[in-house]
This record gives structure tokens, C-alpha cells and sequence, in this order.
């Protein structure tokens, strides 16, 4: 008991603590729920058992628990008995990427046909590199270890992204790899495998162009397409994608 105590306790304050000064995600103290559910269950166990009250209830709490889920999960069945309980569905958020990927992956690929160079995507924040690596069809990895999707190349460590491999990074060169001019560190022997290539960028929303970063490191960026995804009359979200040709890393 003591160690599920102190194995969820500690995150829960810190994170308590934390929310008191700045809005909190609902799963950063997810850790302490593994502890916190075991703890529960223990206590709740035996009093159930000898308690028809207790049991009545947990009934009742379980039955509630399970069509409370089933409307989040399906806000459908709310808008098919001709309710409309709230002007935001919280589950919109939910909704979408897969169609908008599938998008991206058409744009891809009629690129590449045009052109016939492979291109890679980098996205504009981790939530959408993820959610698309998650649906592309074909995630095309660029070596071990690689995310199907970049974000955008930085010095700054911002989240897991920037610990995997990523394109503005320089690799070691192999006996007989030929290295471009200029492009060498002489240091380390390192060369970057991206440079001279194209890349699709993915942006949320309707921006007149790509970021800094983006339109710094190749050498043109054109807007090549904008993905809008509908529901029930309502826009649940917005792409722009842009086609990034000639990379080269930007200065340290």
C-alpha cells in the first residue's frame, strides 16, 4: 500500500502545485493514476462486498461512467435525438486527421509524380507531426530511427521529437561518401543526408507564408495546397501545405 501511496503521490502534488500557477494538461499526472487505481480498489474491494448500498452505487457510478464515455466517444448520438448540448463538441479535436492525412499523402504524391523526387514532410508542431505519422499509409522512414514527420529544425530541446534523429542534423560520412562543397563539418566528418532536397510543410491555420525557419533553410517555399476539414457545417480544421525545395542547414 505504501509503495502505490508514494508511487503517485509525489506527481500528483507536483503537478497540483504546478496547475495553481498554469493551465495543466489532463494527463500530465497520468503516472499517479496507476497507483491511485490500484489503492482504490483495494480499499473499495471488501466494504462493497459486505455493503448493498456500496454495491448500488458502484453500480450506478459504473452504468454512468459507461454512457458518459459513450457519448464522448460518439456526440453522434447526442446530434441524432435532435439535442445540441454544448456550441463546442470537446471531441471535434479528436476528429479529422485521419482525412486530412490522407490529403497530405495526395498532395505528396502528385508531387512526386510531377516531379519525380521524393519528398519528406515536416509539420509546424508535435501534436500534428504525430497525429500524421500515425495515419500516413506510408510512413517512409529515412533511416533507424526516424519519425515519419519533422518538426522544424531548432537548437532549442522542446520535446521528444528533438532527441530523435531529425533532417537539420549532421550524421558521420562513410569511407567513399562523397561530401557536397561547403557542406562538411571537417571536425566531426560530418555531412547532412537532406540537403538539396524537397520538403512539404504542414501548417495549421491560414498564414501568408511559412515561418522563419522554413523559408530560411530552403531555398523557395510555395503554397501548394489548403486542406480544410468539415463537420456538420462546422470547420474543425485547417492545413496549408507548402512545398519546400532545396534544403540546406542553417547556421549554427
Amino acid at each position: 500500500m505504501l509503495f502505490l501511496f508514494w508511487f503517485g503521490l509525489p506527481v500528483f502534488i507536483f503537478y497540483f502545485l504546478l496547475s495553481l500557477n498554469k493551465a495543466a494538461a489532463p494527463n500530465w499526472d497520468a503516472l499517479s493514476i496507476l497507483g491511485f487505481s490500484l489503492l482504490a480498489v483495494y480499499f473499495w474491494r471488501d466494504r462493497v462486498e459486505t455493503s448493498p448500498v456500496l454495491r448500488f452505487g458502484a453500480g450506478a457510478a459504473l452504468l454512468l461512467g459507461l454512457l458518459m464515455s459513450i457519448v464522448a466517444l460518439d456526440t453522434d448520438l447526442i446530434r441524432s435525438a435532435g439535442l445540441q448540448l454544448w456550441r463546442s463538441d470537446p471531441s471535434d479535436r479528436m476528429r479529422g486527421w485521419k482525412s486530412a492525412t490522407r490529403a497530405v499523402e495526395n498532395i505528396r504524391g502528385d508531387l512526386e509524380a510531377k516531379s519525380g523526387e521524393k519528398l519528406f514532410l515536416i509539420a509546424d508542431a508535435r501534436d500534428r507531426a504525430s497525429e500524421i505519422s500515425f495515419y500516413l499509409r506510408d510512413k517512409r522512414l529515412e533511416g533507424p530511427g526516424h519519425p515519419p514527420v519533422y518538426i522544424v529544425e531548432s537548437q532549442d530541446m522542446v520535446n521528444q521529437f528533438s532527441f530523435w534523429p531529425r533532417y537539420d542534423q549532421f550524421v558521420e560520412a562513410g569511407p567513399g561518401v562523397p561530401r557536397p562543397e561547403g557542406e562538411t563539418y571537417t571536425e566531426e566528418n560530418g555531412i547532412n543526408p537532406f540537403v538539396g532536397r524537397s520538403a512539404l510543410f504542414i501548417l495549421s491555420g491560414e498564414k501568408e507564408r511559412a515561418p522563419h525557419n522554413i523559408r530560411a533553410a530552403f531555398q523557395s517555399t510555395e503554397l501548394v495546397g489548403t486542406i480544410q476539414v468539415w463537420r456538420y457545417d462546422k470547420l474543425l480544421r485547417t492545413w496549408q501545405v507548402f512545398l519546400c525545395r532545396n534544403y540546406r542547414p542553417l547556421p549554427l
